[in-house]
């Protein structure tokens, strides 16, 4: 596929925006459903829960008509690929990975086409993919850390240790990569908080509670 007849819908704020700008047009939420320039295809990496994300690629359906990959971090998966058909493929690139890694799930899994698009945009961008086969309410990485993170909020708002003790046992005693203030830093406590409400109003679990002090710090620009 032309990569020069493909959008790319992102904000700075992306963790790859720098890599991506250099390869694709890009155009932000606004620019992309007001442009009315066709496309082969669209990425669409917005920052969008489930209801905002189906109208928005509703609209860029309509005013780009081309088919869509686009990013259901924030979103029940399985529920924007049901009502979307114009979405061949979701992934998940809005949480920083140490290892630069990110999720794909197809929704033909012989989409031979739709595979390498997703592995050549990532090999672009300097990431490693990973297919998801069986995508329902959200992605491995990004449910899992967002709990990390929460619980660490827990244990901050409990008064339990202070932040940089509970960063340094997780990393020393657990090996993590970084701890779970700091992942929470470089992926952005808004979009942590996001996640979590989202997953709470799905399933109604409490294990997805949003953690007082998290919704505190998350919230406190908006």
């Amino acid at each position: 596929m032309n990569p020069n007849n493909i959008l790319v819908v992102a904000h700075p704020d992306h963790p790859n925006y720098f890599e991506i700008i250099k390869h694709y047009k890009v155009r932000t939420i606004d620019e992309a459903i007001n442009s009315f320039e066709t496309y082969d295809l669209v990425i669409d990496l917005s920052p969008l829960r489930t209801q905002k994300k189906f109208l928005f690629l509703k609209e860029l359906s309509r005013t780009t008509k081309a088919q869509i990959i686009s990013d259901l971090t924030l979103c029940w998966g399985e529920w924007i690929l049901k009502y979307s058909p114009q979405v061949k493929a979701a992934v998940s690139t809005l949480f920083f990975s140490p290892n630069n890694a990110i999720e794909f799930s197809l929704r033909d899994k012989s989409d031979l086409i739709g595979r390498k698009t997703i592995t050549d945009f990532s090999e672009i961008i300097g990431s490693k993919p990973i297919e998801h086969k069986n995508l329902a309410l959200s992605f491995h990485y990004p449910r899992t850390i967002a709990m990390i993170v929460n619980e660490a909020f827990f244990a901050l708002g409990d008064k339990l240790a202070t932040a940089t003790d509970i960063d340094l046992a997780m990393k020393n005693g657990v090996n993590y990569p970084l701890g779970p203030f700091e992942w929470g830093e470089k992926i952005g406590l808004h979009n942590i908080a996001q996640l979590l409400e989202e997953l709470s109003t799905i399933t109604r679990d409490e294990r997805y509670k949003l953690a007082t002090e998290l919704k505190l710090q998350a919230f406190k620009n908006f």
